[in-house]
Protein backbone atom coordinates (compact mmCIF):
# COMPACT_ATOMS: atom_id res chain seq x y z
CA UNK A 1 0.00 0.00 0.00
CA UNK A 2 1.21 3.40 -0.98
CA UNK A 3 1.91 6.13 1.92
CA UNK A 4 -0.13 9.32 1.40
CA UNK A 5 2.70 11.84 1.00
CA UNK A 6 3.88 14.74 3.03
CA UNK A 7 2.42 17.27 1.51
CA UNK A 8 3.16 21.41 0.48
CA UNK A 9 0.50 23.70 -0.47
CA UNK A 10 2.33 26.99 -2.01
CA UNK A 11 -0.02 30.06 -1.77
CA UNK A 12 -3.36 29.12 0.02
CA UNK A 13 -2.71 28.58 3.53
CA UNK A 14 -6.98 28.12 3.61
CA UNK A 15 -6.76 24.81 1.65
CA UNK A 16 -3.64 24.07 3.47
CA UNK A 17 -5.18 23.98 6.60
CA UNK A 18 -8.41 22.09 5.06
CA UNK A 19 -5.56 18.94 4.01
CA UNK A 20 -4.17 19.54 7.04
CA UNK A 21 -7.27 18.73 9.56
CA UNK A 22 -8.00 16.17 7.08
CA UNK A 23 -5.66 14.11 9.00
CA UNK A 24 -4.27 12.37 5.77
CA UNK A 25 -1.15 13.54 5.07
CA UNK A 26 2.06 12.84 7.73
CA UNK A 27 3.19 16.65 7.14
CA UNK A 28 1.60 19.47 5.25
CA UNK A 29 3.93 22.76 5.20
CA UNK A 30 2.63 25.91 3.60
CA UNK A 31 4.72 28.40 1.48
CA UNK A 32 3.08 31.60 0.47
CA UNK A 33 5.70 32.61 -1.98
CA UNK A 34 9.15 31.24 -4.15
CA UNK A 35 11.54 32.85 -1.26
CA UNK A 36 10.15 30.12 1.51
CA UNK A 37 9.72 27.67 -0.96
CA UNK A 38 13.63 27.78 -1.13
CA UNK A 39 13.84 28.01 2.20
CA UNK A 40 11.32 25.45 3.12
CA UNK A 41 13.68 22.89 0.46
CA UNK A 42 17.22 23.99 2.06
CA UNK A 43 15.83 22.86 5.06
CA UNK A 44 15.88 18.80 4.39
CA UNK A 45 12.67 18.86 5.78
CA UNK A 46 10.46 17.81 2.81
CA UNK A 47 11.61 14.00 1.43
CA UNK A 48 9.56 11.29 -0.57
CA UNK A 49 7.09 10.48 -0.66
CA UNK A 50 6.11 14.06 -1.53
CA UNK A 51 3.38 16.07 -3.15
CA UNK A 52 2.95 19.83 -4.27
CA UNK A 53 0.52 22.04 -5.17
CA UNK A 54 0.22 25.24 -6.38
CA UNK A 55 -2.49 28.09 -5.96
CA UNK A 56 -3.29 31.42 -7.48
CA UNK A 57 -1.98 33.37 -3.90
CA UNK A 58 1.66 32.27 -4.42
CA UNK A 59 3.76 34.62 -5.05
CA UNK A 60 6.45 34.36 -7.58
CA UNK A 61 9.32 36.71 -5.79
CA UNK A 62 12.62 35.15 -7.29
CA UNK A 63 13.36 35.62 -10.49
CA UNK A 64 13.32 32.78 -12.84
CA UNK A 65 11.21 31.19 -10.26
CA UNK A 66 8.25 30.90 -11.85
CA UNK A 67 5.54 28.39 -10.97
CA UNK A 68 6.21 26.44 -14.66
CA UNK A 69 9.89 26.31 -14.05
CA UNK A 70 9.11 24.88 -10.33
CA UNK A 71 6.18 22.77 -11.58
CA UNK A 72 8.07 21.09 -14.23
CA UNK A 73 10.91 20.80 -12.44
CA UNK A 74 9.00 18.89 -9.32
CA UNK A 75 7.25 16.91 -11.57
CA UNK A 76 10.38 15.78 -13.60
CA UNK A 77 12.06 14.71 -10.39
CA UNK A 78 9.33 11.91 -10.03
CA UNK A 79 6.63 14.07 -7.43
CA UNK A 80 3.22 14.55 -7.21
CA UNK A 81 2.33 18.23 -8.92
CA UNK A 82 -1.06 19.71 -8.80
CA UNK A 83 -0.93 23.75 -10.33
CA UNK A 84 -4.55 25.43 -10.26
CA UNK A 85 -6.14 26.13 -13.88
CA UNK A 86 -5.53 30.18 -13.26
CA UNK A 87 -1.67 29.31 -14.44
CA UNK A 88 -2.65 27.53 -17.57
CA UNK A 89 -5.21 30.40 -18.42
CA UNK A 90 -2.94 33.17 -18.00
CA UNK A 91 -0.45 31.19 -20.43
CA UNK A 92 1.84 28.97 -18.54
CA UNK A 93 2.83 26.11 -19.91
CA UNK A 94 3.28 22.90 -18.03
CA UNK A 95 4.93 19.29 -18.34
CA UNK A 96 2.34 16.44 -19.11
CA UNK A 97 3.48 15.10 -15.74
CA UNK A 98 1.84 17.82 -13.93
CA UNK A 99 -1.85 17.90 -13.09
CA UNK A 100 -3.51 21.07 -13.74
CA UNK A 101 -6.68 21.01 -12.04
CA UNK A 102 -10.09 22.89 -12.57
CA UNK A 103 -10.58 25.66 -9.99
CA UNK A 104 -13.52 24.40 -8.35
CA UNK A 105 -12.38 20.99 -6.53
CA UNK A 106 -14.15 19.29 -3.76
CA UNK A 107 -11.62 18.22 -1.05
CA UNK A 108 -12.41 14.19 -1.81
CA UNK A 109 -11.11 14.39 -5.39
CA UNK A 110 -8.34 16.36 -3.76
CA UNK A 111 -7.52 13.93 -1.56
CA UNK A 112 -7.53 11.35 -4.02
CA UNK A 113 -5.49 12.83 -6.21
CA UNK A 114 -2.81 13.62 -3.99
CA UNK A 115 -3.07 9.26 -3.22
CA UNK A 116 -4.81 10.22 0.43
CA UNK A 117 -8.36 9.02 -0.84
CA UNK A 118 -10.47 9.63 2.25
CA UNK A 119 -11.18 5.81 2.03
CA UNK A 120 -7.67 4.60 2.26
CA UNK A 121 -6.97 2.99 5.45
CA UNK A 122 -4.62 4.62 7.44
CA UNK A 123 -1.75 2.95 9.38
CA UNK A 124 -2.52 2.59 12.91
CA UNK A 125 -0.73 4.69 16.28
CA UNK A 126 2.06 2.08 16.74
CA UNK A 127 2.26 1.49 12.99
CA UNK A 128 6.18 2.25 11.98
CA UNK A 129 6.06 0.95 8.67
CA UNK A 130 8.34 2.24 6.26
CA UNK A 131 6.88 4.19 3.24
CA UNK A 132 6.94 3.09 0.11
CA UNK A 133 7.88 5.50 -2.56
CA UNK A 134 5.08 7.71 -3.75
CA UNK A 135 4.81 7.99 -7.15
CA UNK A 136 7.37 5.40 -8.23
CA UNK A 137 9.75 7.49 -11.09
CA UNK A 138 11.97 4.55 -11.62
CA UNK A 139 14.30 2.38 -10.34
CA UNK A 140 16.54 5.15 -9.20
CA UNK A 141 13.69 6.70 -7.26
CA UNK A 142 12.63 10.51 -6.92
CA UNK A 143 15.79 13.07 -6.99
CA UNK A 144 16.30 15.26 -3.50
CA UNK A 145 14.33 18.04 -3.85
CA UNK A 146 16.69 20.16 -2.88
CA UNK A 147 19.14 18.51 -5.39
CA UNK A 148 15.99 19.35 -7.86
CA UNK A 149 17.88 22.33 -9.80
CA UNK A 150 19.77 25.74 -8.14
CA UNK A 151 17.52 27.93 -7.46
CA UNK A 152 17.87 31.48 -8.26
CA UNK A 153 19.35 33.81 -5.83
CA UNK A 154 18.02 37.49 -5.26
CA UNK A 155 18.54 40.40 -6.94
CA UNK A 156 21.40 43.03 -5.74
CA UNK A 157 23.24 40.68 -3.14
CA UNK A 158 19.67 40.65 -0.48
CA UNK A 159 20.22 38.05 1.49
CA UNK A 160 16.73 35.98 1.93
CA UNK A 161 15.01 36.72 5.55
CA UNK A 162 15.97 34.12 8.02
CA UNK A 163 14.56 30.72 7.92
CA UNK A 164 13.60 28.80 10.78
CA UNK A 165 15.40 26.23 12.65
CA UNK A 166 14.98 23.06 11.04
CA UNK A 167 11.36 21.30 11.87
CA UNK A 168 9.97 24.28 11.70
CA UNK A 169 7.58 25.97 9.17
CA UNK A 170 8.45 29.87 8.15
CA UNK A 171 4.44 30.52 8.61
CA UNK A 172 3.03 28.26 12.33
CA UNK A 173 5.22 25.12 12.51
CA UNK A 174 3.29 21.93 11.11
CA UNK A 175 3.19 18.79 13.40
CA UNK A 176 2.72 15.14 12.09
CA UNK A 177 -0.66 14.36 11.85
CA UNK A 178 -0.80 11.26 13.99
CA UNK A 179 -2.86 8.40 12.86
CA UNK A 180 -6.42 8.10 14.51
CA UNK A 181 -6.67 6.18 18.14
CA UNK A 182 -7.75 6.77 20.97
CA UNK A 183 -6.48 10.06 22.67
CA UNK A 184 -7.24 12.95 23.85
CA UNK A 185 -8.69 15.97 21.71
CA UNK A 186 -7.71 19.68 21.51
CA UNK A 187 -9.33 22.16 23.96
CA UNK A 188 -11.83 24.31 22.39
CA UNK A 189 -10.72 28.08 21.65
CA UNK A 190 -12.00 30.38 24.50
CA UNK A 191 -15.02 31.93 23.30
CA UNK A 192 -14.93 34.31 26.37
CA UNK A 193 -14.88 38.03 24.85
CA UNK A 194 -11.63 38.47 26.23
CA UNK A 195 -9.04 36.08 26.31
CA UNK A 196 -5.51 35.86 26.67
CA UNK A 197 -3.73 35.99 23.35
CA UNK A 198 -2.77 32.29 22.65
CA UNK A 199 0.80 30.69 23.45
CA UNK A 200 1.40 28.09 20.66
CA UNK A 201 0.82 28.06 16.92
CA UNK A 202 -1.75 27.35 15.12
CA UNK A 203 -2.89 27.20 11.54
CA UNK A 204 -3.52 31.11 10.06
CA UNK A 205 -7.21 31.94 9.43
CA UNK A 206 -7.40 32.43 5.58
CA UNK A 207 -9.13 35.68 4.40
CA UNK A 208 -12.78 35.32 3.09
CA UNK A 209 -12.00 37.45 -0.35
CA UNK A 210 -8.36 34.70 -0.95
CA UNK A 211 -10.39 31.79 -0.21
CA UNK A 212 -13.02 32.58 -2.15
CA UNK A 213 -10.72 34.14 -5.39
CA UNK A 214 -9.12 30.82 -5.48
CA UNK A 215 -11.89 28.74 -5.53
CA UNK A 216 -10.10 24.95 -4.62
CA UNK A 217 -11.32 23.34 -3.10
CA UNK A 218 -15.05 23.67 -3.66
CA UNK A 219 -17.80 23.32 -1.97
CA UNK A 220 -18.28 20.17 0.81
CA UNK A 221 -21.36 18.11 1.23
CA UNK A 222 -22.46 18.64 4.53
CA UNK A 223 -21.89 15.57 7.25
CA UNK A 224 -24.21 13.31 8.28
CA UNK A 225 -24.11 14.60 11.47
CA UNK A 226 -22.27 16.93 13.64
CA UNK A 227 -19.25 15.99 14.88
CA UNK A 228 -18.11 17.50 18.80
CA UNK A 229 -15.45 19.51 16.56
CA UNK A 230 -18.35 20.90 14.36
CA UNK A 231 -19.98 22.10 17.55
CA UNK A 232 -16.91 23.72 18.85
CA UNK A 233 -16.99 27.58 19.04
CA UNK A 234 -15.44 29.18 15.88
CA UNK A 235 -11.64 29.92 16.65
CA UNK A 236 -11.28 33.40 17.17
CA UNK A 237 -10.67 36.06 14.27
CA UNK A 238 -9.99 39.18 14.83
CA UNK A 239 -11.59 42.10 12.78
CA UNK A 240 -8.46 44.24 10.73
CA UNK A 241 -9.33 47.78 10.28
CA UNK A 242 -6.93 49.68 7.69
CA UNK A 243 -6.34 53.76 7.70
CA UNK A 244 -4.82 54.51 4.40
CA UNK A 245 -5.13 57.21 1.32
CA UNK A 246 -3.39 57.46 -1.83
CA UNK A 247 -1.76 61.08 -1.11
CA UNK A 248 0.75 61.68 1.78
CA UNK A 249 0.05 63.91 4.80
CA UNK A 250 -3.54 63.58 5.35
CA UNK A 251 -3.46 62.26 8.68
CA UNK A 252 -3.32 58.62 7.97
CA UNK A 253 -0.83 57.66 11.46
CA UNK A 254 -2.29 60.13 13.93
CA UNK A 255 -6.07 58.55 12.61
CA UNK A 256 -4.90 55.11 13.43
CA UNK A 257 -3.09 55.70 16.61
CA UNK A 258 -5.86 57.89 17.62
CA UNK A 259 -8.66 55.29 16.73
CA UNK A 260 -6.26 52.51 18.14
CA UNK A 261 -5.91 54.25 21.21
CA UNK A 262 -9.49 55.09 21.96
CA UNK A 263 -10.38 51.61 21.48
CA UNK A 264 -8.02 50.20 23.59
CA UNK A 265 -8.78 52.71 26.38
CA UNK A 266 -12.53 52.11 26.09
CA UNK A 267 -12.66 48.16 25.62
CA UNK A 268 -10.63 48.32 28.84
CA UNK A 269 -13.16 50.28 30.47
CA UNK A 270 -15.33 47.68 30.09
CA UNK A 271 -13.65 44.69 31.08
CA UNK A 272 -12.21 43.39 27.81
CA UNK A 273 -8.08 44.70 28.11
CA UNK A 274 -5.66 44.05 25.76
CA UNK A 275 -7.93 43.06 22.81
CA UNK A 276 -6.18 46.09 20.18
CA UNK A 277 -2.96 45.96 18.75
CA UNK A 278 -1.79 48.65 15.82
CA UNK A 279 0.46 47.76 13.14
CA UNK A 280 2.65 49.76 11.75
CA UNK A 281 3.04 48.59 7.99
CA UNK A 282 4.59 52.00 6.92
CA UNK A 283 8.03 50.69 7.61
CA UNK A 284 9.76 53.53 5.83
CA UNK A 285 8.21 55.90 7.83
CA UNK A 286 7.48 53.93 10.66
CA UNK A 287 5.89 56.99 12.42
CA UNK A 288 3.77 54.99 14.93
CA UNK A 289 6.50 54.82 17.47
CA UNK A 290 7.50 58.05 17.55
CA UNK A 291 3.57 59.35 18.23
CA UNK A 292 3.42 56.96 21.07
CA UNK A 293 7.11 58.01 22.40
CA UNK A 294 7.79 53.85 21.94
CA UNK A 295 11.24 52.05 20.63
CA UNK A 296 10.97 48.57 21.29
CA UNK A 297 10.80 46.18 20.13
CA UNK A 298 10.17 46.34 16.91
CA UNK A 299 9.58 43.96 13.80
CA UNK A 300 13.01 44.12 12.97
CA UNK A 301 13.38 42.09 16.45
CA UNK A 302 11.12 39.49 15.30
CA UNK A 303 12.82 39.31 11.72
CA UNK A 304 16.11 38.96 13.74
CA UNK A 305 15.11 36.01 16.09
CA UNK A 306 13.94 33.87 13.24
CA UNK A 307 11.91 30.93 14.50
CA UNK A 308 8.37 30.28 13.81
CA UNK A 309 5.76 33.15 13.52
CA UNK A 310 3.35 31.81 16.75
CA UNK A 311 0.98 33.49 18.71
CA UNK A 312 4.11 33.77 21.48
CA UNK A 313 6.79 34.70 19.55
CA UNK A 314 4.52 37.54 17.75
CA UNK A 315 3.11 39.03 21.37
CA UNK A 316 6.83 38.79 22.79
CA UNK A 317 8.12 41.43 19.74
CA UNK A 318 5.00 43.57 20.58
CA UNK A 319 5.04 47.26 22.21
CA UNK A 320 3.13 47.35 25.13
CA UNK A 321 1.20 51.15 26.73
CA UNK A 322 0.20 49.28 29.98
CA UNK A 323 -1.97 52.33 30.44
CA UNK A 324 -4.53 51.66 28.33
CA UNK A 325 -3.83 47.75 27.71
CA UNK A 326 -2.59 48.71 24.06
CA UNK A 327 -0.16 46.29 22.05
CA UNK A 328 1.67 47.70 18.65
CA UNK A 329 3.77 45.99 16.53
CA UNK A 330 6.63 48.69 15.74
CA UNK A 331 8.53 49.62 12.57
CA UNK A 332 12.04 49.09 12.05
CA UNK A 333 13.91 52.31 13.94
CA UNK A 334 15.62 53.76 10.73
CA UNK A 335 15.21 54.22 7.52
CA UNK A 336 18.58 52.38 7.18
CA UNK A 337 16.92 49.14 8.63
CA UNK A 338 14.00 49.45 6.29
CA UNK A 339 15.58 46.82 3.90
CA UNK A 340 11.79 44.99 1.87
CA UNK A 341 14.09 42.12 1.21
CA UNK A 342 13.52 41.54 5.40
CA UNK A 343 10.39 43.54 5.56
CA UNK A 344 7.75 43.75 3.13
CA UNK A 345 3.89 42.72 2.70
CA UNK A 346 4.92 39.09 2.72
CA UNK A 347 6.17 39.09 6.10
CA UNK A 348 3.13 41.49 7.21
CA UNK A 349 0.37 38.95 5.39
CA UNK A 350 1.95 36.28 7.63
CA UNK A 351 2.27 37.78 10.93
CA UNK A 352 -1.68 39.05 10.40
CA UNK A 353 -3.59 35.21 10.36
CA UNK A 354 -1.60 35.42 14.40
CA UNK A 355 -2.39 38.66 15.57
CA UNK A 356 -5.91 38.01 14.35
CA UNK A 357 -5.90 34.54 16.74
CA UNK A 358 -4.63 37.14 19.06
CA UNK A 359 -6.96 40.18 19.57
CA UNK A 360 -10.42 41.47 18.48
CA UNK A 361 -9.25 44.36 16.50
CA UNK A 362 -6.13 45.04 14.80
CA UNK A 363 -5.68 48.53 13.60
CA UNK A 364 -3.00 49.21 10.68
CA UNK A 365 -1.56 52.24 9.58
CA UNK A 366 -0.04 52.10 5.98
CA UNK A 367 2.10 53.76 3.68
CA UNK A 368 1.00 55.98 0.81
CA UNK A 369 -1.89 53.60 -1.27
CA UNK A 370 -0.48 53.70 -5.10
CA UNK A 371 -2.90 51.57 -6.48
CA UNK A 372 0.25 49.15 -7.78
CA UNK A 373 1.80 49.31 -3.94
CA UNK A 374 2.23 46.03 -3.20
CA UNK A 375 1.68 46.53 0.56
CA UNK A 376 -1.52 47.76 -0.54
CA UNK A 377 -2.53 45.73 -3.45
CA UNK A 378 -0.94 42.37 -1.82
CA UNK A 379 -1.88 42.70 1.73
CA UNK A 380 -4.50 45.98 2.77
CA UNK A 381 -6.88 44.93 0.09
CA UNK A 382 -7.17 41.37 0.35
CA UNK A 383 -6.78 41.24 4.06
CA UNK A 384 -8.52 44.01 5.88
CA UNK A 385 -12.10 43.92 6.76
CA UNK A 386 -12.87 47.73 6.69
CA UNK A 387 -11.06 50.26 5.00
CA UNK A 388 -10.97 53.86 6.46
CA UNK A 389 -9.59 56.83 3.85
CA UNK A 390 -9.14 60.29 5.71
CA UNK A 391 -9.43 62.95 3.19
CA UNK A 392 -9.11 66.98 4.07
CA UNK A 393 -10.82 69.98 3.36
CA UNK A 394 -9.04 70.66 0.15
CA UNK A 395 -10.68 70.73 -3.05
CA UNK A 396 -7.29 69.67 -4.98
CA UNK A 397 -6.66 67.11 -3.17
CA UNK A 398 -10.34 65.84 -2.71
CA UNK A 399 -10.65 65.31 -7.14
CA UNK A 400 -7.63 63.30 -6.36
CA UNK A 401 -9.53 61.47 -3.79
CA UNK A 402 -12.15 60.78 -6.05
CA UNK A 403 -10.26 59.33 -8.83
CA UNK A 404 -8.32 57.10 -6.81
CA UNK A 405 -11.51 55.58 -4.91
CA UNK A 406 -13.18 55.18 -8.10
CA UNK A 407 -10.08 53.03 -9.42
CA UNK A 408 -9.79 50.91 -5.98
CA UNK A 409 -13.11 49.94 -6.52
CA UNK A 410 -13.02 49.11 -10.23
CA UNK A 411 -13.30 45.59 -10.99
CA UNK A 412 -9.72 44.19 -10.94
CA UNK A 413 -9.97 42.71 -15.00
CA UNK A 414 -10.35 46.41 -15.89
CA UNK A 415 -7.47 47.26 -13.47
CA UNK A 416 -8.98 48.02 -11.02
CA UNK A 417 -8.31 47.26 -6.81
CA UNK A 418 -11.54 45.35 -7.04
CA UNK A 419 -11.96 46.45 -3.16
CA UNK A 420 -15.90 46.04 -2.67
CA UNK A 421 -17.21 50.15 -1.78
CA UNK A 422 -19.05 48.76 1.44
CA UNK A 423 -15.48 48.30 3.08
CA UNK A 424 -14.89 51.98 2.62
CA UNK A 425 -15.53 54.83 4.67
CA UNK A 426 -14.17 58.30 4.65
CA UNK A 427 -13.45 60.43 7.38
CA UNK A 428 -13.04 64.37 6.94
CA UNK A 429 -9.93 65.01 9.04
CA UNK A 430 -8.46 68.72 9.98
CA UNK A 431 -11.98 70.10 9.24
CA UNK A 432 -12.26 73.72 9.52
CA UNK A 433 -14.76 76.53 8.78
CA UNK A 434 -12.63 79.19 7.47
CA UNK A 435 -10.99 77.75 4.26
CA UNK A 436 -14.29 77.81 2.05
CA UNK A 437 -14.23 73.45 2.13
CA UNK A 438 -16.42 73.11 4.78
CA UNK A 439 -18.60 69.95 5.35
CA UNK A 440 -21.43 70.48 3.09
CA UNK A 441 -18.66 71.17 0.27
CA UNK A 442 -16.44 67.84 1.09
CA UNK A 443 -20.17 66.03 0.37
CA UNK A 444 -21.00 67.82 -3.16
CA UNK A 445 -17.37 66.86 -4.06
CA UNK A 446 -17.32 63.42 -3.08
CA UNK A 447 -20.97 62.29 -3.54
CA UNK A 448 -21.80 58.71 -3.39
CA UNK A 449 -19.32 57.72 -0.83
CA UNK A 450 -20.04 57.13 2.86
CA UNK A 451 -18.59 59.69 5.80
CA UNK A 452 -18.31 58.64 9.18
CA UNK A 453 -17.26 61.26 10.70
CA UNK A 454 -15.37 64.49 11.24
CA UNK A 455 -12.13 65.00 13.45
CA UNK A 456 -11.80 68.89 13.75
CA UNK A 457 -8.05 70.89 13.22
CA UNK A 458 -7.72 70.49 16.69
CA UNK A 459 -4.71 72.38 18.84
CA UNK A 460 -4.92 70.39 21.76
CA UNK A 461 -4.35 67.67 19.19
CA UNK A 462 -1.31 68.97 17.60
CA UNK A 463 0.33 69.21 20.80
CA UNK A 464 0.23 65.88 21.70
CA UNK A 465 1.62 64.50 18.24
CA UNK A 466 4.60 67.07 18.69
CA UNK A 467 5.48 66.06 22.47
CA UNK A 468 4.85 62.29 21.20
CA UNK A 469 2.16 61.88 23.43
CA UNK A 470 -0.99 60.70 21.42
CA UNK A 471 -1.55 57.85 23.48
CA UNK A 472 -2.17 59.70 26.27
CA UNK A 473 -4.55 62.54 24.99
CA UNK A 474 -7.62 62.60 26.37
CA UNK A 475 -10.72 63.83 23.84
CA UNK A 476 -13.31 66.20 24.21
CA UNK A 477 -16.41 65.00 24.42
CA UNK A 478 -17.40 66.09 20.85
CA UNK A 479 -14.28 64.04 19.55
CA UNK A 480 -14.87 60.95 21.80
CA UNK A 481 -18.31 60.59 20.26
CA UNK A 482 -16.94 61.14 16.75
CA UNK A 483 -14.34 58.16 17.41
CA UNK A 484 -17.22 56.40 19.13
CA UNK A 485 -19.34 56.83 15.61
CA UNK A 486 -16.22 55.57 13.80
CA UNK A 487 -15.31 52.41 15.70
CA UNK A 488 -19.45 51.47 15.97
CA UNK A 489 -19.33 51.78 12.22
CA UNK A 490 -16.30 49.86 11.63
CA UNK A 491 -16.49 47.52 14.17
CA UNK A 492 -20.46 46.44 14.29
CA UNK A 493 -19.62 45.88 18.50
CA UNK A 494 -22.40 47.10 20.52
CA UNK A 495 -19.40 48.07 22.87
CA UNK A 496 -19.16 51.53 21.20
CA UNK A 497 -22.96 52.40 20.59
CA UNK A 498 -23.23 54.49 23.44
CA UNK A 499 -22.27 58.15 22.34
CA UNK A 500 -20.61 60.80 24.60
CA UNK A 501 -22.95 64.15 25.04
CA UNK A 502 -21.80 66.49 22.97
CA UNK A 503 -20.02 70.14 24.11
CA UNK A 504 -19.57 71.79 20.68
CA UNK A 505 -22.87 72.48 19.00
CA UNK A 506 -21.61 73.57 15.44
CA UNK A 507 -19.18 69.98 15.74
CA UNK A 508 -22.03 68.06 16.61
CA UNK A 509 -23.74 69.60 13.60
CA UNK A 510 -20.83 68.50 11.30
CA UNK A 511 -21.13 64.88 12.74
CA UNK A 512 -24.42 64.92 12.33
CA UNK A 513 -24.40 65.94 8.69
CA UNK A 514 -21.72 63.34 7.29
CA UNK A 515 -23.55 60.51 9.33
CA UNK A 516 -26.93 61.23 7.64
CA UNK A 517 -25.66 60.67 4.26
CA UNK A 518 -24.13 57.03 4.58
Amino acid sequence: MATAPNLVVAGDPGVARKLRESGRFPVVFDAASATELRDLSKSGQVSPPAAFMFAPGFVEDLPGAGVPFLANGLAGSGFTVLVHAFFSERGDVFDPKVRVTAAQLRLSELLATLGASESAPEPGPQSQAAPEPHPDPGPQGPTPWSQMAPWPQRERGHQAPPGPPQGTSLRDAPQPRPAPGPQAPNPAPNPAPNPAPASGPSAPTPSPSRASSNGWPGPQPAPAAPSAAAAAPAARRGRVIAVTSAKGGVGKTTTSVSLAVHAARHLRTVGRSGTVALVDTNFQQADVARYLNLESPTILDLVRDGGSLSSQTVRNHLAHIAEIDLYALLGPPDAVHADPALINSGLYGRILPVLRRAFDYVFIDTPVAELYHTTFTDLILPEADAILVPVEPNRVTLEAARSWLRAITLPQHSRGGGVDPEKLSLILNRARADVDCGPEDVLDLMPGWRFVGVIPDDRARMQAVNNRRLGDLHADSDLEATFRDILRIVTADAVFDAAAPSANGSQSRWRRLLLGSS
